[in-house]
């Protein structure tokens, strides 16, 4: 069977028969080490909690440092990570 401009047995466009898929990358939470780091900074004099695993502890420094200072106004900084994963690049779409 032949159809207009195509050769009878082979697919147009970049998937045809031993065509190498595009690499598709993806981001993923990376569950292998921490969880969210949290953080917090005085916006004022610009002191900082250090880094916690939890949000209680950037949190009270931040009161405790409110009581010392008179300071008010602080930032809350939430890290988490991720990586970049391939899906197998460059296999053949038949699997040669």
């Amino acid at each position: 069977m032949r159809r207009e401009g195509i050769a009878a047995g082979r697919m147009a466009g970049p998937y045809h028969r031993g065509a190498r898929r595009p690499k598709l990358w993806a981001l993923r939470a990376d569950r292998s080490g921490s969880g969210l780091i949290t953080e917090a900074e005085c916006t004022t004099c610009h002191d900082g909690s250090g880094a916690a695993d939890d949000g209680r502890g950037p949190a009270v420094w931040c009161l405790a440092h409110a009581e010392e200072t008179g300071h008010t106004g602080f930032r809350r900084i939430r890290t988490d990570f991720f990586r970049a994963s391939c899906d197998g690049a460059g296999e053949s779409v038949d699997g040669a």
